[in-house]
């Protein structure tokens, strides 16, 4: 499994090399191309395999500027992480700037209410939004920002979010 470094990761890469150690110890091979901006994940044993994907989530975590703490929770059984393009190929948004802005709030209020409310933790950068935390409210933030991205208007989301309580 490739996955692309984003040059902010670069900077982490002592982050990463705590990640591949503990890799290495379940079986999991990290190589990190920096010509080419790749990380490349191998599974060594059959046990491996079902870490690709977490080891992924993780470097995606680190990339877009996460703490160590949170790529760990990925690592284990504790959250999941949900990948968000908001860039669509096929029906492109006519403002994306305009959508992350609304996504963001003044000062990033809405994006920390949409966290607090689910308890999640949101990271965006443009054109993804990363969303992590349990399965259950990992749905909630994905349902509040898919309302805020097809134009509804943010009270209605606030409405939402105060309906989950």
């Amino acid at each position: 499994m490739y996955v692309p470094l984003d040059s902010s990761l670069l900077s982490r890469i002592y982050d990463l090399y705590a990640l591949t150690e503990k890799g290495k110890q379940q079986g999991l091979k990290v190589t990190l191309d920096k010509e080419r901006g790749l990380a490349i994940l191998e599974a060594e044993t059959q046990a491996a395999v079902p870490l690709l994907q977490r080891y992924k989530d993780a470097m995606s975590l680190l990339s877009f500027g996460a703490p160590m703490q949170l790529a760990e929770k990925v690592l284990g059984d504790e959250s999941v992480l949900l990948q968000m393009d908001l860039e669509d190929p096929i029906q492109p948004t006519s403002n994306l700037k305009r959508t992350f802005a609304r996504l963001i709030g003044k000062n990033g209020s809405v994006k920390q209410r949409i966290e607090s409310a689910t308890n999640t933790s949101i990271f965006i950068k443009e054109p993804k939004v990363l969303v992590l935390g349990s399965f259950e409210s990992v749905e909630k933030a994905r349902e509040a920002i898919t309302r805020i991205v097809k134009g509804q208007p943010i009270p209605a989301v606030y409405r939402y979010l105060a309906s989950l309580k």
